[in-house]
């Protein structure tokens, strides 16, 4: 289910435009694709903002332009939205836009690592954000932290292919892309296989923003969600609007990426961003039984269904 986006763009005289300015998780690429078709397409000037996107990338804090006021919203990790309410950042999810995780453990598949009890005794590269995911999978079949060796390393395809971290923890829509464009087969191991489904990108924003202007929340979510919707149905148009944000882009891997994202929005269930309370409460229970928090998160705190609610109706 999804919206029905007709022309965003309105012909009428609109007042001047409200700035509104967006974290993004990752540099430009087709992880944000239904963001650009929104700002692209007129929808969010439709609803009366004028919208910039603020690139992140490895060990930079997404959440802090939103905390501090930089940014309206942001695009976070499910899991660093409870971290952050556990730490009382007060930081709430408005919608999710990858339902399914995309976070994939993968090797050369000349290492003949196919299951996660083959991580024992080996080093895994990851970033923050994926270590709860890895160790809520092995957590699952009885392997404590002690039994591998986590390893944060940027993402170069040289020191994968190296072989000298033969473990990583990467999105399947980003940097698994990379290398299979590369031409390097690889054995991918999904934590969804696992018995661990936990969201992902989610569209953030502060508590105070939703009480002081629900209204520009609203208009936000809802042009955000037509910008989905329009990505989702006609991928072949996202390698162009990203190359608008990213000159260096390659058309062709930005088409893969799209075509590997779709299964994330797009899940075949409920509406394109809508969250399920099981799930967040799922998540809320690992990171506890994790020792990621010293004490259960109210994980109600941590999200909103209202302005989904509102649009969907």
């Amino acid at each position: 289910m999804s919206l029905t986006l007709t022309a965003c763009a309105s012909a009428a005289p609109q007042p001047a435009p409200a700035a509104v300015r967006v974290q993004l998780a990752w540099t430009h690429q087709s992880q944000f694709a239904g963001l650009y078709t929104a700002d692209q397409l007129g929808c969010f000037a439709e609803q009366g903002l004028q919208v910039s996107f603020m690139e992140g990338g490895a060990n930079y804090d997404k959440l802090a332009p939103v905390l501090d006021g930089t940014a309206q919203f942001g695009v976070g990790g499910a899991d660093e939205l409870i971290l952050a309410r556990s730490q009382g950042k007060r930081l709430m999810a408005v919608a999710t836009i990858f339902r399914q995780n995309p976070v994939v453990f993968i090797s050369l598949a000349d290492k003949h690592i196919t299951r996660p009890q083959d991580f024992v005794g080996k080093t895994i590269r990851g970033a923050a954000n994926i270590a709860p995911t890895l160790n809520a999978m092995m957590a699952k079949l009885g392997i404590g932290p002690s039994q591998y060796t986590y390893r944060d390393a940027p993402s170069d395809i040289n020191l994968f292919v190296s072989g000298e971290i033969p473990v990583w923890g990467v999105f399947i829509n980003s940097f698994a892309v990379d290398i299979q464009k590369a031409g390097y087969p690889l054995n991918i191991i999904y934590p969804d296989d696992y018995g661990v489904h936990f969201y992902a990108d989610s569209i953030f924003t502060t508590d105070e923003m939703i009480t002081s202007d629900p209204d520009l929340v609203q208009r936000f979510l809802s042009a955000a969600l037509k910008g989905w919707t329009y990505a989702i149905e006609n991928p072949q148009e996202m390698p162009a609007m990203v190359k608008k944000y990213n000159p260096n882009a390659d058309l062709e891997v930005e088409k893969e990426k799209m075509m590997a994202t779709i299964p994330l929005v797009n899940t075949g269930e409920d509406f394109i961003g809508w969250m399920k309370p099981q799930i967040w409460e799922e998540m809320g229970k690992t990171f506890l039984e994790q020792g990621l928090v010293a004490t259960p998160v109210d994980v109600t705190q941590v999200y909103t269904t209202q302005f989904l609610e509102t649009i969907y109706k």
